[in-house]
């Protein structure tokens, strides 16, 4: 199946990373990418090239290039959304120049910071890694490129006040986060909005040393996962979906990248992973977890085919997130948020127009 992989990024390789979507009103990440990598870790790369043709005729064309970015300035162009074509180019040279894994571990500890703002080119970074690891392909290292300059023209940190470790589980910390006022937590068009407004709220710049980086990571990721996997099932009637799922995706991205950086790189994608939930549940989560332990009728497998009958990516994205956890940990709770999150998502429905 790589051959497919790589054709259904050819599809979508003049794609830009974003695209208009309600009349222009507002612009959207392009998950194409990402949910062709997905499709292949669900085993499901069969389908990934027709997915591929159907998804490219709503997405924008890559963005004109405006001045080459120096190895030496690059932090010029750091979270400038104007520059990604700019920083697509730098990548595309980087990987040029050094292996895929070289590159990853000099920038990961660059851009961990700016997690929770270039929240998409991580996350689309994340499962660039777990594709080229597969395989070695050109269209593969052309994604990491793409992948990198995306969270690098996103770059948005958020503040962080360094503080004794409390040395806790995600599960356990949850219940330490202080969240915006419920009035800055709901009528929000875009989930970017209340997340910035985090930088404002003091006691969110202790959140990172809440958790345990010391901890075993896939341990740390799939009770990450558990806990958000219970908020999205308390949340699911009256937040939004579509921005809901990017605590579980976003927060548990970085296992994808893990097996392959530094220690210290490790260590931030623990931290940072973390803090990329915490901003979720602080800025837009309504509910507590959810206390349910009840296996859904479906077999996985059934889970898998209604997230692919989706119309919307998420659905996708959250099942592959889901069920990665779940082979670390198998709790019912994450089949339950995969299965009521792709169910929700065909409630709302998907109108871009």
């Amino acid at each position: 199946m790589d051959e497919v992989v790589d054709e259904a990024l050819g599809v979508l390789s003049d794609a830009g990373p974003e695209y208009e979507a309600f009349g222009g009103r507002i612009s959207l990440a392009n998950h194409g990418p990402m949910v062709i990598d997905a499709l292949s870790a669900l085993d499901c790369a069969g389908v990934a090239l027709e997915w591929a043709q159907r998804y490219r005729p709503r997405l924008d064309p890559r963005p004109d290039r405006k001045e080459r970015i120096s190895a030496s300035a690059w932090r010029d162009a750091l979270g400038d959304m104007g520059r990604v074509r700019d920083w697509a180019d730098f990548f595309d040279e980087e990987l040029a120049e050094a292996p895929w894994t070289t590159v990853v571990n000099r920038w990961y500890p660059r851009l961990a910071p700016g997690m929770v703002g270039g929240v998409h080119g991580a996350i689309r970074t994340a499962h660039a890694v777990r594709s080229i690891s597969n395989a070695v392909t050109a269209a593969r290292v052309h994604e990491l490129a793409e992948g990198l300059a995306y969270w690098a023209a996103q770059y948005v940190a958020l503040p962080r006040r360094s503080n004794a470790p409390a040395a806790l589980l995600p599960s356990q910390a949850i219940s330490r986060l202080e969240q915006l006022d419920l009035a800055e937590r709901t009528g929000w068009v875009r989930f970017t909005d209340p997340i910035a407004r985090l930088a404002d709220l003091p006691s969110f710049a202790a959140a990172t040393d809440l958790i345990d980086t010391n901890c075993d990571g896939p341990t740390l990721d799939a009770d990450l996962a558990t806990v958000f996997a219970r908020i999205l099932i308390s949340n699911n009637p009256s937040v939004n979906p579509r921005a809901l799922c990017h605590g579980l995706t976003g927060g548990t991205a970085t296992s994808m990248i893990r097996p392959y950086v530094s220690t210290d790189a490790a260590e931030a994608s623990l931290r940072y992973g973390w803090q990329t939930a915490a901003a979720f549940y602080c800025a837009i989560v309504l509910e507590p977890p959810a206390d349910v332990d009840d296996v859904p009728t479906p077999t996985v497998a059934e889970i898998i085919d209604e997230a692919l009958d989706c119309p919307d990516e998420h659905g996708i994205k959250v099942t592959d997130a889901c069920l990665r956890a779940y082979a670390v940990r198998p709790d019912p709770v994450l089949l339950t948020a995969a299965l009521k999150t792709t169910r929700r998502l065909n409630e709302v429905g998907l109108d871009l127009y």
